[in-house]
């Protein structure tokens, strides 16, 4: 409801006011959303060099390697336990029953229809003893269902909510709590999707976060902070505050940016002061503008039209939200500032919403810029795992139920309504709501299927585009690097002052002169790695049809070997930041747009959804109610876009729209 007042509130300002500096987008990318399909997720294995000069270990996370399949030609087949050969596979990374999810079942007998999914221990206490599987959370990965026999296992809810990420554990924590009950089904092994860590060996990961913003008793629309209180998780998390927020290197240039707005501004006014004017008014009209988004935002439902005047008070600062919502961010902010260098650090954090600043809408960049610079910029102890399992002990406290390894895979739609979740193992899920946390593409042309969907809803579809994936290089270091993180944990590295021309390094794949961000997560949270030495991180965006989609398709060792000697020019090039960085890896593991999708099923590798382009961002982008009354989407692909407290924001407005569905069904309003 929140959002229907604020898109027809724009939309009125829109057709009332005359905005003679607001341009059209011409973003016609004609991208053909071709979702990269891959075959399903089955392997993965490590390669470790026996040469003493390589590193320890140079493992791979990518699925696909036949050689590895548990069949019958396999060695080990049907032996539960992997480790009792494999134990020092991912250097120790994972436990048993974790396994099955890159190398297949490995000839586990299936279960008749009947078998619940209760403690499996309680009739099979003596199977596969001394391997220390959780029941039934690994025993259900190995051990599905009869082929053949249609829903042998059918289970109803009041709401089932699909996909584990951010968005899916926000929804399913505000609905559990709120009386629903609920079930979360998950493919892979443990709830969080891209927010969460992995490890190998000594060495914990950071999967994605690279800060969290709102968590400042400040200026700055408390959204995270509310969002964090209300699904009980605020005081289960410890943030850790960065100052300064991060260091941007351009040519010729490097600085620490402060994290508080004020002395941004000022330092920018001292390094640029012939655009100090101009300065000055930027900042403050997306301070207005943002008092009244957060104002117009937190309207009751119930708001009458003297309450929408008292918001509107400031008829300039509609009309800057109004420009913010319809331009691209250089657009925005071309009346403003116009010297090269000063765009350039301005919009730096573009990189972390993966578009140039002549493609972005604006509306999106200020947000997320605006609330790290007013409400803090927060790295989590333990990562951002600490707040996805935060969110489980909330579902699980409040009745609701979390199942694993359970990949879905059909929503019924019976007399245009969601009845039932389908899943691999042909377990069904009766649902009175589902909200579906899974890619849009898959929730609505693979699991709903195009005969369901609207003729000109199929057709917004077909013209959406999506956003570029990234390319990750995760290094466990036997060094210290801390001092040159002066307090933060970022390093924002850019060989050009235009962020337009480092995107078109990104566009090209080239991958000498792309942006990079290079982040030291030890800076911030030292348990990530022993002590003395560093968990850091190498990240940016490459296309991901680029050198033949990354030779995936080729032959698996093709792939794992390019995939390593782009991690090597990664690592050469953040050498001109940190010192003999290569001579210090003990342990490097790279994450392609191909690991992405393996993992995720997300369309070509993507961690943002669709493009936040202004035709699809933010407000306009797609709408978290489907066609259908009770299918409701959250995560990065609808309202409000990509980001970690973003896709938890939206799992909330998901919650949200269910309950009110319901009191309106109940006649409470």
């Amino acid at each position: 409801m929140k959002r229907s007042i604020l898109f027809w509130l724009l939309l009125l300002t829109i057709m009332t006011l005359t905005v003679a500096t607001c341009g059209d987008d011409d973003d016609d990318d004609n991208d053909d959303n071709d979702t990269g399909e891959v075959d399903d997720d089955d392997t993965a294995d490590d390669d470790t060099g026996d040469d003493d000069t390589a590193v320890d270990a140079h493992t791979s996370a990518s699925p696909e390697r036949d050689d590895s399949v548990l069949d019958a030609g396999h060695g080990g087949w049907q032996n539960a336990d992997c480790f009792a050969c494999h134990n020092d596979v991912h250097l120790g990374g994972f436990i048993p029953g974790e396994c099955v999810t890159c190398h297949g079942a490995n000839g586990a007998p299936r279960r008749a229809a009947g078998h619940e999914n209760g403690d499996c221990t309680t009739c099979h206490a003596g199977s596969h003893s001394g391997v220390s599987f959780e029941s039934p959370k690994h025993c259900t990965a190995c051990h599905k269902y009869e082929e053949g026999v249609e829903c042998p296992v059918t289970e109803s809810y009041d709401v089932v909510v699909i996909g584990a990420g951010g968005g899916g554990l926000g929804a399913a924590a505000a609905l559990a709590k709120a009386g629903l009950s609920v079930a979360l089904i998950e493919k892979q092994y443990k709830v969080g999707g891209y927010m969460t860590t992995f490890h190998r060996g000594d060495y914990t990961f950071e999967a994605s976060l690279h800060a969290m913003g709102g968590f400042d008793d400040s200026l700055a629309p408390q959204g995270t902070i509310n969002d964090f209180t209300r699904l009980g998780i605020l005081d289960r998390i410890t943030p850790i505050r960065c100052e300064p927020m991060y260091i941007a290197s351009f040519p010729g240039r490097e600085f620490a940016v402060p994290a508080n707005i004020i002395e941004y501004k000022n330092l920018l006014k001292e390094m640029y002061p012939a655009e100090a004017d101009g300065i000055e008014r930027l900042f403050t009209d997306i301070h207005n503008m943002n008092v009244v988004l957060d104002a117009v935002m937190n309207m009751s439902n119930d708001f009458n039209f003297d309450d929408l005047f008292v918001v509107l008070g400031d008829i300039g600062s509609a009309v800057r939200l109004i420009k913010a919502l319809i331009l691209t961010l250089d657009e925005f902010i071309d009346g403003y500032i116009t010297n090269t260098e000063l765009r350039g650090i301005f919009t730096q954090l573009v990189t972390y919403i993966g578009g140039a600043p002549g493609e972005l809408q604006a509306m999106y960049y200020l947000t997320m810029w605006y609330s790290y610079h007013t409400g803090g910029f927060y790295y989590i102890e333990g990562g951002s795992k600490a707040v996805s399992e935060a969110m489980a002990d909330v579902i699980r406290e409040n009745g609701g139920v979390i199942k694993l390894n359970t990949l879905a895979t059909k929503i019924v739609i019976e007399d245009n309504l969601a009845t039932q979740v389908q899943t691999l193992d042909d377990a069904c899920y009766n649902a009175r709501y589902v909200v579906s946390n899974a890619n849009a593409p898959d929730t609505l042309l693979r699991m709903v299927g195009e005969e369901y969907l609207p003729r000109d809803y199929l057709r917004h579809l077909e013209h959406m585009t999506i956003a570029p994936p990234t390319l990750q290089v995760f290094l466990g270091v036997d060094h210290d690097y801390t001092d040159l993180f002066e307090g933060t944990h970022e390093l924002m590295v850019n060989l050009a002052y235009d962020m337009n021309q480092n995107f078109d390094y990104v566009y090209g794949g080239d991958i000498e002169n792309v942006p990079i961000i290079i982040t030291n997560y030890s800076a911030s949270d030292p348990s990530m790695a022993p002590a003395g030495k560093n968990v850091i991180s190498i990240t940016t965006y490459l296309p991901h049809d680029w050198e033949d989609t990354w030779q995936w398709y080729m032959d698996y060792d093709e792939y794992t070997n390019f995939r390593e000697e782009v991690a090597e020019i990664m690592i050469e090039r953040a050498e001109q930041w940190l010192p003999d960085l290569g001579n210090y890896v003990e342990l490097i593991e790279v994450g392609s747009p191909m690991t992405n999708y393996a993992y995720s099923l997300n369309p070509q590798g993507t961690i943002l959804g669709w493009a936040n382009t202004p035709r699809q961002g933010t407000l306009l982008r797609l709408p978290q109610q489907t066609p259908f009354d009770n299918l409701i989407l959250a995560g990065a692909w609808t309202f409000p876009g990509g980001g970690q407290t973003a896709v938890i924001n939206s799992g909330v407005s998901a919650a949200d729209m269910v309950l009110a569905k319901e009191a309106k069904r109940k006649g409470l309003w």
